[in-house]
């Protein structure tokens, strides 16, 4: 019978697991993981697992080639103008060794690697916030073979990506996700100087917080304890479309994970890829039961992500991973010795498990140091029993009546991870005896063959002869190497004697040339580049003539632009959706009248722009420079588009331009200005002013030094409940507050959610600093300001810029901060 599948037929994706450490590693060759990823030192964006050190890079590429395994090495940050160096030595290095490719964020670093290592493939990490195709484009232009895409994106919106670019496309499809669009989080940064984009995240977003509209707090039964904390992607319901949708790879996210994690992750999609490819979708059990394994290793619960077409991938009741449910207590009893918890079981459990219980207080762990059924000890309950738990006295005492229990740790699941067999590669061995000649063994892989040929000569038997059964099974023992006889072909003179020592030691051998040769096909040879060769400086940067500092200033709407302009501002930034009424009638004169008196009026294209999008911003950004207006870009879809249409742009601080390369580079594609990370310090950012002006690239530097940081843009509508209740108004001063009373201001942008920092950055004491440190523009974000506020700040700087003394303009219950200038991130 014809099969009506075969058209879902196709080649599996690739799957790609994390390693944190070698244990790690380890797991992911259990999984049978086509792929690894892994960080060194403290250049990756996780900076809190235990990465490898140089030494132990090579040994794991080593060990995942001689599986057929790939090393990816993820140097996914913004990287700073004196750590180029560094970074290239270990990238050097890896290359050597024979690493199969590179994660980077820093757009300019990989334009750089491109040219110096053209045979080196790079990858685009998530954390560039690529979601469009534009962007695919521009990453492709700057050297990428791969993108990895915003987690944001729905399943069709990848599909139409993978259809429309030239490289390869990569997604992540289960594990840990940010409630941040990745690479544009600030919220760790500015509240411990430890940056997300510099993979040293504290997760603020996994505390409690409450939300309050115009000072009141909102119930907690609409907004949970942890509202900004995301449940843990697992997308198997959704995977038949993600595989369809021509992804090349398949991403797990758990570099700070155990090894169990890592194996039975690779493992199960590995499995569910190639049922979907053979034409057959993942039935209702097999997903409940996979999602039930990998639950028991990690589970703060389940979301199938953005790509399933889900708008809320929170998780609010609790952020911590704690399990799967197992139980409601019916009665507790308790003793000196253990405390008696009474339920009917959810989920088989044995003797020695772990369980998370949910307190009125908080979520407690603890060991299963019995189970009773029937008033019997048992090793193991099966789910329907009813059974009494036997748990430790202490945490026994907060335990009340109808608590919530999860099984968090399954021992007989992990003893079974652990004892995974690495995954083997087959060879083929061919031993040829023959009387008077020495012994040979050729082993064959798919990658390379090798040959021993041992001195011993074959000899007549004068006994016992060895036969070709013998020898064969001598040949099959390949031990603890990385391979399996797969085939064994014997070719032997009848009656002949060899000693099995002498078989064994040249089987040795054989597999260790061929071990050897393999190695050697990824091995390279070194560079050693030198940035200070590579890029000529000719001049040192002088600071600007304090005249000669320009003051932009960013707005929220037309009528803060006319305050801004007759209060001094020289550039002033307007969001893209208010473009319209630049051009309306009644405000042309007005406007034109500022463009001739030098006033530089700059249309904000949007931070986050789909493909379905784009072609409305196109035509914004067309009308918007026929009209004289100037651009700022904020993602590289948009940066390419600018590009393409020849028009001078900003590129904005959110692109993460943390040294020259980044910023050569957007300048090369046209930028006339580069607003550089507000988490670099004075001195960062004083190298990156000195390294522009002796390569000689010619565009203008500038800084955000007063306003409210936009700590995170999320996909996540955190508002939603509360518009649905009409409990909003388009005034509304809605804040996260949190336990130190910290209040963040929240707002809605269509279903977006921006958050801000609960502090003011001010530099207006500060700008001789900013000055030597060789910045051309000092910007003023404004846009949550009213128009008194507006007017009164400029005015401020204004006088500052020319020399007045500086005039206080802090406001009531303003707190004000300086932000990273004088400290940094690490």
């Amino acid at each position: 019978m014809h099969n009506q599948n075969n058209h879902n037929i196709c080649h599996p994706p690739e799957i790609l697991a994390p390693a944190g450490d070698m244990q790690a590693l380890l797991g992911a060759l259990k999984g049978e993981a086509d792929a690894v990823y892994l960080g060194v030192s403290d250049f990756n964006a996780r900076q809190g697992a235990e990465n490898f050190s140089l030494e132990e890079l090579e040994k794991a590429i080593d060990l995942a080639h001689s599986l057929d395994v790939r090393v990816f090495l993820a140097l996914n940050i913004p990287v700073k103008q004196k750590e180029l160096q560094d970074v290239l030595n270990i990238i050097d290095r890896a290359y050597a060794y024979g690493v199969d490719a590179l994660i980077l964020e820093d757009i300019g670093l990989m334009k750089l690697l491109s040219e110096i290592y053209p045979d080196l493939p790079l990858h685009a990490s998530t954390q560039m916030t690529i979601h469009n195709k534009e962007g695919v484009d521009l990453i492709e232009k700057a050297g990428a073979s791969r993108v990895i895409l915003s987690r944001e994106l729905n399943s069709g919106q990848v599909k139409n990506i993978v259809k429309n670019s030239n490289i390869d496309i990569e997604l992540f499809v289960h594990g840990a996700l940010c409630y941040s669009y990745s690479g544009r989080c600030l919220f760790s940064s500015f509240l411990g100087n430890r940056s997300a984009n510099r993979g040293a995240c504290t997760q603020p977003c996994r505390r409690p917080y409450k939300l309050t509209i115009d000072g009141k707090e909102v119930s907690g039964k609409l907004i949970g304890e942890y509202p900004i904390s995301c449940a843990e992607l697992c997308t198997l319901p959704e995977l038949d479309s993600i595989v369809k949708a021509g992804v090349k790879s398949l991403k797990i996210e758990g570099r700070m994970k155990k090894p169990e994690y890592v194996t039975a992750s690779s493992t199960i999609y590995k499995k569910a890829v190639e049922k979907i490819c053979a034409g057959n979708k993942l039935n209702k059990e097999e997903i409940q039961q996979y999602e039930a394994e990998l639950a028991k290793l990690f589970y703060r619960g389940f979301t199938k992500g953005f790509v399933s077409g889900e708008s809320d991938v929170t998780h609010q009741k609790y952020s911590s991973s704690y399990g799967l449910f197992l139980g409601k207590v019916r009665k507790i009893s308790r003793s000196k010795h253990h405390a008696d918890l009474q339920l009917k079981l959810n989920q088989d459990i044995s003797s020695k498990d772990g369980i998370s219980i949910l307190t009125r207080m908080r979520m407690l762990g603890s060991r299963v140091d019995a189970i009773l059924k029937d008033g019997k000890k048992v090793e193991r309950a099966s789910k329907g029993d009813e059974v009494v738990l036997w748990i430790s006295p202490k945490t026994g005492k907060a335990v009340r009546p109808n608590d919530e229990v999860f099984l968090s740790t399954d021992r007989q699941l992990i003893d079974s991870l652990q004892k995974k067999d690495l995954r083997r590669v087959p060879v083929n061995i061919v031993v040829t005896v023959r009387k008077g000649e020495a012994l040979r063994i050729e082993v064959n892989e798919s990658r390379a063959d090798a040959e021993f040929t041992d001195e011993y000569i074959i000899q007549d038997a004068k006994s016992s002869p060895t036969t070709p059964e013998k020898i064969s099974e001598v040949v099959e023992k390949l031990g603890d190497t990385s391979y399996y006889a797969d085939n064994i072909n014997i070719e032997a003179d009848e009656n002949i004697f060899i000693p099995i020592g002498v078989i064994t030691a040249a089987r040795r051998e054989a597999i260790s040339l061929l071990e050897n040769r393999i190695r050697e096909l990824y091995k390279r040879d070194q560079k050693n580049p030198l940035l200070e060769e590579i890029i000529k400086t000719h001049s040192d940067r002088k600071a600007a003539p304090e005249d000669n500092m320009l003051l932009s200033v960013e707005v929220s709407d037309i009528d803060g632009l006319f305050i801004a302009a007759k209060a001094g501002a020289d550039i002033i930034y307007l969001p893209a959706d208010e473009a319209d009424r630049l051009m309306e009638p009644e405000n042309k004169n007005v406007i034109q009248h500022l463009q001739k008196k030098g006033t530089q009026i700059i249309v904000m294209t949007p931070q986050v722009t789909f493909d379905h999008e784009l072609a409305n911003v196109k035509q914004t950004m067309e009308d918007v420079h026929s009209a004289g207006f100037g651009l700022a870009c904020s993602n590289p879809g948009t940066v390419k588009i600018a590009s393409e249409m020849g028009i001078d742009f900003g590129a904005q601080k959110e692109l993460n331009i943390f040294n020259s390369l980044s910023a050569g580079f957007y300048h090369t594609e046209g930028a006339s200005v580069v607003t550089l990370s507000s988490e670099l310090n004075l001195d960062e950012i004083k190298d990156v002013s000195d390294a522009l002006a002796g390569e000689g690239v010619k565009c203008h530097i500038e800084l955000l030094v007063h306003g409210r940081e936009l700590l995170l843009i999320t996909e996540n509508d955190l508002l939603k409940p509360l518009a649905d209740r009409s409990m909003l108004k388009k005034d509304s001063d809605v804040k996260l507050v949190d336990r130190r009373e910290e209040s963040f201001p929240v707002k809605r942008q269509g279903t977006r959610t921006l958050i801000y920092h609960s502090r003011v950055l001010s530099m207006l004491e500060d700008l001789e600093a900013l000055r030597e440190s060789g910045v051309d523009i000092l910007r003023l974000d404004l846009s949550l300001n009213n128009q008194n506020y507006i007017r009164d700040t400029i005015l401020a700087y204004r006088n500052v810029i020319h020399g007045k003394r500086p005039k206080t303009i802090k406001r009531k219950n303003e707190v004000l901060t300086k932000g990273h200038y004088f400290e940094g991130v690490l």
